[in-house]
């Protein structure tokens, strides 16, 4: 077989990065993924002009479409969703996106007022990417502290972007949810669905400003 004159005059090294190097997020396509969903979430919680059950829906519209909360959910259940009954994890998943969702609103209305700005991103694996960013406020001087945010990134089924998991001054949410879920489940003999009838007050005691 002749190869064409481009392989050819190539080295094997680059060859071999060619044929065997494993498909990897454009880091720029990650940042430019947060910058403008997550860019536009503050914007529906900026927006006075909007009521705030009008501001809740679109939030919540906008996120449903970025976060993959069923990916979320299974990984904070822990080693109790191992074994689970497809229909205790229906359940589960569908009162956690609510509480999930409504969680995120709770983090972020916390700085409203603010922007957000893409400082960087660090790869961990092939699908799977973690966004810096400072929530900063329009105008502040450069001696400002910005607010140290990140939003991890991973591949869903679609080949679509989705959110797993977001980090407010160093702390991942999915993991505090975890150790919180995965304590009470041991509590009360690994019943998912004790879990799942309390998500409803957990959201109605969160304060979305």
């Amino acid at each position: 077989m002749i190869m064409p004159l481009s392989f050819r005059a190539a080295s094997p090294f680059a060859l071999l990065m060619l044929l065997y190097s494993p498909p990897v997020f454009a880091l720029t396509q990650t940042e430019d993924f947060v910058q403008q969903n997550i860019g536009k979430g503050y914007a529906i919680l900026n927006d006075a002009s909007l009521a705030p059950d009008q501001r809740h829906i679109q939030f919540r519209d906008l996120m449903l479409g970025v976060a993959d909360t069923k990916r979320i959910a299974l990984f904070t259940l822990g080693q109790y969703a191992n074994g689970a009954s497809k229909a205790d994890l229906d359940a589960f998943e569908g009162e956690f996106t609510d509480f999930e969702l409504t969680t995120y609103e709770s983090l972020l209305s916390k700085y409203k007022g603010l922007t957000l700005k893409v400082t960087g991103s660090t790869e961990i694996s092939a699908d799977d990417v973690v966004v810096n960013v400072d929530v900063v406020r329009p105008g502040a001087t450069n001696s400002a502290q910005p607010v140290k945010a990140a939003f991890r990134l991973r591949k869903a089924p679609d080949g679509r972007l989705v959110v797993v998991d977001l980090q407010a001054e160093g702390i991942w949410l999915s993991l505090v949810q975890r150790s919180d879920f995965t304590g009470f489940l041991q509590q009360h003999g690994g019943r998912i669905p004790s879990l799942t009838e309390q998500l409803p007050e957990r959201v109605r005691n969160m304060t979305v400003q």
